[in-house]
């Protein structure tokens, strides 16, 4: 019989209570191998008693509530694990649609001491008023003692009885996607300190360290300056004190690269305590949650009993949309439901009756802050406890959303601040030869009044080589030829072997017939770019947001995005492609493009191809001698 995957094992189940242990053996005893069980698995913050995964068959999760532990609503928690685990931790799943997807996922409550009759009658018509459970309360099942005792797991999980699906397969890399937040990083000694700070720059230092213990810190510093790696590190050091930390991004890929950096302080860190580094890098990610803003929101209206309103309000805002142009700004677009989200969460915060099922955290630090609205920041506070830690770090040049405005002196009165902003000023990721570039592009193209450049670090030599070329495309073009001279430059990188991978950025309408281009070729390309329909752009908006989600766990040698959603970002094969230059968005887009090129002992690639005859006389002076007009 094939062994079953227990983590934690059997042997470290001796602090959980009797009706916890009794669950976790039925299911031991009774489950398949082919099932692995997870143990109040982190799962970024959620924390439910049991997962069970099964690569061929589906996923369930459960709550396992003792008599005395029933606080508020708890089929709200379950609602939120499946929400959770469709949309952020196995977002390949939604490649069947939203039904089919949740019929791979369980998620129910287990009553250990208390009979099925009671159970009905004091959850069964809290769960009819759910849409989704009332209509399928198979895959969200409610059971009593009776069924604990008889081990029947056709009532405790009767998907267990199931032998195969087609939504899940090994072939969809869901189990694995899953399984990435199930199971902290292990430790490993020969990575332990890779990343570790820069201790020699003692701004940065001062953050990781925050000596001075002052509890609302604002960070602002180019690209490449160290701002996130600062930020993770610090979110380490204080989860290693057994501070509870919140990593709120805007960016909803950015949360991936920033758990990634938090691993690698954390396994410095450990490395730091010899006798048990495996044990305190677990503990110190254990400690860390990791959400887009509007992620963090849902979480708080779901676990208060109010997503009704929460999607009342996106209800509205696309009643509005559909009168409206599809092209207007994401200001424009979001100005108004951003604030009453920020205001709907402030007031479930101040809510007395729901405050015992809210997480609050020692410590919320926000990354690419700059994207931020203060009503958002006013919100995070709720959740900060007395005497917490908040931490926000800013880069006003790469305002691509206009919101950079908000994060001057004049509106931040009552904001929490007090003195001036830190400021990093260093270059520790770009290569140097882009550093000028950067100068004279925002020389000649203006973002805003504080455009914050890098500067080379003290007695930094130009070591780290680096290749620019700009190709000038007619911009009488027709897009299949613009198209086919960014797969040329791409396919020139994938014939070179010790070229590892590739990102190419662009606008969605292009980067949708890039991926078809190298598709009819035979190449996969693992991108972000949902399909142009004009009729239903909400369905493109999720398609797009769905593969956000999944653009960094799957593997690819080709990788392509938008310029937004690799922002934070970095790589150090780089294609660009950009085709206007007329507002300070574009401008700023381009930039943070350009900023996201990564030096290497080994080399740097960055090709730009612009059809915008505004950049021919940049790109002209600035990737001699690789300039080539078409």
């Amino acid at each position: 019989m094939q062994q079953r995957i227990i983590d934690p094992p059997k042997d470290q189940w001796g602090s959980f209570t009797e009706g916890k242990r009794l669950v976790f053996e039925l299911f031991d005893t009774e489950l398949l191998g082919e099932w692995e069980m997870y143990i109040q698995p982190h799962l970024n913050g959620l924390r439910p008693d049991i997962v069970l995964l099964n690569p061929t068959v589906g996923i369930g999760v459960f709550e396992i509530i003792e008599s005395d532990q029933i606080i508020g609503n708890p089929l709200n928690k379950i609602v939120l694990y499946k929400d959770e685990l469709l949309e952020l931790y196995c977002p390949r799943l939604n490649d069947f649609g939203g039904k089919a997807a949740r019929q791979a996922i369980t998620a129910g409550i287990i009553f250990p001491w208390m009979s099925q009759t009671e159970v009905d009658h004091l959850f069964v018509s809290l769960r009819d008023r759910n849409p989704g459970m009332r209509k399928y309360p198979y895959y969200y099942p409610l059971t009593g003692s009776e069924s604990v005792a008889a081990a029947d797991l056709a009532k405790l999980f009767p998907e267990s009885e199931r032998e195969y699906s087609f939504i899940m397969s090994e072939g969809q890399d869901t189990a694995e996607d899953l399984r990435g937040w199930l199971k902290e990083p292990d430790y490993n000694e020969e990575q332990s300190g890779t990343l570790n700070i820069d201790m020699r720059d003692p701004q940065q230092r001062e953050i990781v360290t925050n000596q001075r213990q002052v509890r609302y810190r604002r960070i602002k510093g180019p690209a490449g300056s160290g701002k996130s790696l600062a930020l993770a590190s610090r979110a380490a050091v204080l989860a290693r004190e057994g501070k509870r930390v919140f990593i709120c991004t805007f960016n909803i890929t950015l949360r991936n690269y920033l758990r990634y950096l938090v691993s690698i302080h954390s396994r410095y860190l450990a490395s730091q305590h010899l006798s048990d580094p495996q044990i305190i890098m677990q503990n110190i990610m254990r400690q860390i949650d990791y959400l887009h803003f509007h992620a963090w929101c849902k979480r708080i209206c779901i676990l208060a009993d109010r997503e009704n309103e929460y999607y009342q309000l996106w209800r509205i805002h696309n009643q509005e949309d559909e009168a409206l142009d599809y092209q207007r700004t994401y200001n424009q677009k979001n100005e108004v439901l951003d604030y009453l989200m920020a205001e709907l969460v402030s007031r479930i915060y101040d809510d007395p009756l729901v405050s015992a099922v809210l997480p609050r955290y020692d410590a919320i630090l926000v990354d690419e802050g700059q994207d931020y609205r203060l009503s958002w920041w006013q919100a995070l506070r709720k959740a900060v406890t007395p005497g917490g830690e908040m931490l926000l770090v800013a880069d006003k040049t790469q305002d691509i959303y206009e919101t950079a405005s908000v994060w001057t002196e004049r509106p931040m009165p009552g904001a929490g601040f007090h003195g001036d902003w830190m400021k990093l000023k260093n270059n520790y990721r770009l290569p140097t030869k882009i550093i000028p570039i950067l100068r004279e592009f925002a020389d000649r193209f203006p973002i805003n009044e504080e455009a914050d450049i890098p500067i080379p670090e003290q007695k930094e030599l130009n070591l780290d080589p680096v290749i620019l070329r700009w190709v000038q495309v007619s911009p009488g073009q027709p897009m299949g030829v613009r198209v086919n001279i960014c797969v040329e430059e791409v396919e020139c990188l994938l014939n070179d072997a010790t070229i590892p991978n590739i990102t190419f950025l662009s606008g969605n309408k292009i980067g949708v017939a890039f991926v078809k281009e190298f598709k009819s070729r035979g190449v996969n390309v693992l991108n972000t770019f949902a399909e142009d329909n004009a009729d239903d752009y909400r369905k493109k908006d999720k398609e797009s947001r769905r593969k956000k989600l999944a653009f960094f766990q799957g593997n690819a040698k080709v990788r392509a995005t938008t310029l937004h959603s690799f922002k934070g970002w970095e790589t150090r094969h780089l294609v660009i492609y950009v085709s206007r230059i007329k507002s300070p968005t574009d401008r700023a887009l381009l930039y943070t493009a350009l900023t996201r090129l990564k030096k290497h002992p080994n080399g740097s690639i960055l090709t730009v191809v612009s059809s915008c005859s505004d950049l021919r006389s940049f790109g002209f002076k600035n990737f001699q001698p690789n300039f080539e007009e078409c």
